[in-house]
């Protein structure tokens, strides 16, 4: 058995990664399709903006650390981006289901990256456009963790207006 004394900072942010993404999971999984637009208080992002928007920050950094090209559709990024705004209308989204898909998709993808975050890799210079964030790759994957805590926030706050119980993970 591994413990956490046994780890590199790439596999404590893997794993990390793979914690808040479980979290986030249960917590779409007990919105029902009507809920996915509920906005906390009536306004902030709702649940199908956050599943796009994580998808897009995961795609992001990779793209920008690796210097590649995306891996999501470019309407993607126009929906979902820096700058995008939350829309009530849930046909301007993909579905769940194709979220869901761009969210493993986005996040498979971090993940290989973060898993070579060994020795120096680990302490890559971020890219100006991500220093701000993260000033190295490994601050980069922590970081990303920490992004999707907060709009799981969000989604507690969520699913408390609509009135569901505290959901015990």
């Amino acid at each position: 058995m591994t413990t956490m004394q046994d780890c590199s900072l790439a596999d404590m942010a893997a794993r990390q990664l793979e914690g808040s993404r479980d979290f986030l999971h249960g917590l779409l999984e007990t919105l029902s399709e009507e809920q996915l637009t509920a906005r906390a208080g009536g306004t902030g992002n709702h649940a199908l903006w956050i599943m796009g928007h994580l998808a897009m920050a995961d795609d992001a950094f990779v793209s920008a650390f690796r210097q590649e090209p995306s891996c999501l559709p470019e309407e993607h990024i126009k929906l979902f981006g820096p700058g995008s705004t939350p829309q009530d209308d849930a046909g301007v989204y993909p579905g769940r289901d194709e979220l869901l898909a761009r969210l493993a998709t986005a996040r498979e993808r971090l993940l290989a990256w973060v898993k070579t975050l060994e020795g120096e890799a680990a302490w890559q210079p971020a890219p100006e456009k991500l220093s701000k964030i993260a000033p190295d790759a490994i601050s980069a994957a922590f970081a990303l963790s920490k992004h999707e805590f907060m709009h799981i926030g969000q989604l507690t706050s969520i699913r408390a207006n609509l009135g569901l119980p505290p959901l015990i993970m």
